[in-house]
């Protein structure tokens, strides 16, 4: 076990990736970086990183900010319950832990967003402390190691590789081994057609032994996505477009949305004067729903003479409108108008 550990560092300070955005000695940014990487690859979470923590460069500036400031910088990234967490996250290190994160597995996994594998990346990576880190890629390396064809995601195989992923931990260099097994998996064990040629743990890959590299990892099959159908219209101004606040659970609890449909009802739609050429339909996919979005736009000379219930509703505009926490269907929309 140790000389695998060993290989691993050895092969990263020579092959690994050095050059990353959060590769700092800094753990707030291991946090961020690694709460963004969440089902999100390396090459889309760059610029949201660096422009996040070029605005918000602490946990104090965070803390300090509101949810709406967050959420429009997290605006296309998806998965926006990571931004919320990251905000609560931010005012309870502000309240408790003197604006720094703590560092013991125990304290991290109490806050929220942070579990077992992101506290062990904050430890290993910002702490340079024994940490596991069990993110896609290194699951996928064990499970080829151990020639293991367990659904990857099932939760017995994910327990049993927590415990096997402890045994591997180094006595030394935390900091160099996770990223170093980080990096094996996302540039040589790759999801298919792993170069084995370039591995420096071949000699101990069952699944290289056996020749079933690539049927390894083993997924359960996905449920089929529900579809789900989004009529919105756009209502604008020659400078305004009109936003509705979602305020209800969901994906895009708390983000802008453009209104629905029924919000027209037919009395309002005589002081709009529709565009003729509609936008097209488009399908927006999430990780469980295929969304169906169809667009009416609409102007207005006067917004004064369209009532609105100013609780749900306001009238921004529209250069304004897409650095707001939009989800990035609407994004794209005002994007294009």
């Amino acid at each position: 076990m140790n000389n695998f550990s060993q290989k691993i560092i050895s092969w990263y300070e020579v092959s690994g990736r050095k050059n990353l955005p959060w590769q700092v000695e800094d753990p707030y940014k291991i946090w961020i970086s690694e709460i963004m990487l969440q089902q999100t690859q390396v090459k889309t979470v760059m610029p949201y990183f660096e422009n996040f923590t070029s605005k918000y460069p602490n946990i104090e500036s965070l803390a300090k900010t509101s949810l709406d400031d967050v959420l429009s910088l997290w605006s296309g990234l998806g998965y926006y319950s990571r931004a919320k967490n990251i905000h609560k996250t931010a005012v309870i290190l502000e309240k408790d832990f003197n604006c720094s994160l703590p560092d013991t597995l125990e304290d991290l996994m109490m806050l929220p967003g942070i579990g077992f594998s992101t506290a062990g990346a904050i430890l290993s990576l910002g702490f340079k402390k024994p940490g596991v880190i069990l993110d896609g890629n290194v699951k996928r390396v064990l499970l080829r190691m151990l020639g293991n064809k367990s659904p990857m995601n099932h939760y017995k195989t994910e327990k049993s590789l927590k415990e096997f992923a402890k045994i591997l931990l180094p006595s030394a260099k935390h900091k160099q081994y996770s990223q170093g097994l980080m990096d094996l998996g996302a540039t040589i064990c790759r999801p298919k057609n792993p170069e084995c040629k370039m591995c420096p743990i071949v000699a101990c890959c069952s699944a290289k032994e056996k020749n079933i590299q690539n049927e390894i990892p083993v997924k359960l099959n996905k449920i089929e996505k529900k579809e789900k159908i989004i009529e919105w219209v756009l209502i604008k101004t020659k400078t305004k477009v009109l936003l509705k606040r979602n305020k209800e659970s969901g994906i895009w609890q708390n983000l802008w949305l453009l209104p629905d449909k029924a919000f027209l009802p037919l009395k309002k739609i005589t002081n709009l004067d529709p565009i003729e050429e509609d936008f097209p339909n488009f399908v927006h996919q999430l990780s469980h729903k295929k969304l169906l979005i169809s667009l009416k736009i609409y102007t207005i000379k006067n917004k004064d003479r369209l009532p609105i219930n100013r609780s749900l509703y306001n009238w921004v505009n529209i250069s304004d409108s897409v650095n707001m926490g939009v989800p990035k269907p609407v994004r794209e929309i005002l994007n294009k108008i």
